[in-house]
């Protein structure tokens, strides 16, 4: 069978898939936690296109492609998401929230620290993910290993009680009152430690493990909301799983033809 015939049965299937995709996002909408990321894609026959500048009336021209994907939960339910545009998760999260029902309370959400993921439409809770920031300071330990070893002996204990709390099968109330008393105490020692260490001058501030160290501290209340708020995420890591499905597809195909072939893959 040649390409186009495959495209052609595809696209008849995509067709009529399309209703529930546009319901699912509806429904996704709503949801109570959020996932999300990107990463880069080619679209061959994607041009250059103009689009106002978020939370902003002027206009930008855009060329960056992405591929983004959210994990839209609710209960125990789980919505797969993904969309290969001119654009970041930031805005695909946008698009879904302007059908969140004004009654619903703001969603949790989970991604890395970049300002593209920030929603501009409604108001969330966003925290930051710890893998991120544990891999920070494991980019430098070469660099400095008699003090990275200590950040990391201590950073792996979240994940402990993380999985102490999956065990024991704890309510969402239980695993937050767990990680107050146990996983809070092991952030703020790190946080203490890492400002001793400009204080003491130890570590220059624009080292790689100052670096590290400064966005620890920058993003200190967002890597912990899942201590001080019931139902957040510890970190990104399941939306990265799921993203390998896009990262496989772009190292077999290399890229899509059309914006089309990319909503069809989708």
């Amino acid at each position: 069978i040649c390409a186009s015939t495959i495209f052609d049965q595809s696209e008849y299937v995509s067709n009529d898939c399309q209703p529930i995709f546009n319901e699912l996002k509806r429904i996704a909408g709503n949801a109570e936690h959020f996932h999300l990321d990107d990463t880069t894609h080619r679209i061959l026959e994607q041009a250059p296109i103009e689009k106002k500048k978020r939370g902003s009336d002027k206009m930008q021209t855009r060329t960056g492609l992405y591929a983004s994907g959210i994990i839209a939960t609710s209960g125990d339910k789980d919505l797969i998401l993904f969309q290969t545009n001119i654009g970041h998760a930031g805005e695909f999260m946008d698009e879904l929230l302007l059908s969140r029902l004004p009654d619903r309370p703001p969603p949790i959400l989970m991604s890395d620290a970049l300002s593209s993921n920030n929603p501009t439409v409604t108001a969330v809770y966003h925290g930051v993910c710890n893998s991120h920031a544990r891999r920070q300071f494991v980019d430098v330990i070469n660099q400095f290993p008699d003090l990275v070893p200590w950040v990391l002996d201590h950073y792996k204990l979240i994940w402990i009680n993380e999985d102490e709390c999956t065990v024991k099968k704890m309510t969402g109330a239980q695993r937050l009152a767990y990680h107050q008393q146990h996983s809070l105490p092991v952030m703020e020692k790190i946080r203490a430690w890492a400002e001793q260490q400009f204080t003491d001058e130890t570590v220059e501030e624009n080292s790689t493990l100052g670096k590290a160290i400064g966005y620890f501290n920058r993003h200190f209340d967002r890597l912990t909301l899942f201590c001080t708020l019931e139902g957040a995420k510890i970190d990104n890591n399941y939306m990265e799983s799921i993203l390998k499905l896009i990262v496989r597809n772009r190292k077999n195909a290399y890229f899509y033809k059309t914006p089309a072939g990319a909503a069809i893959s989708d």
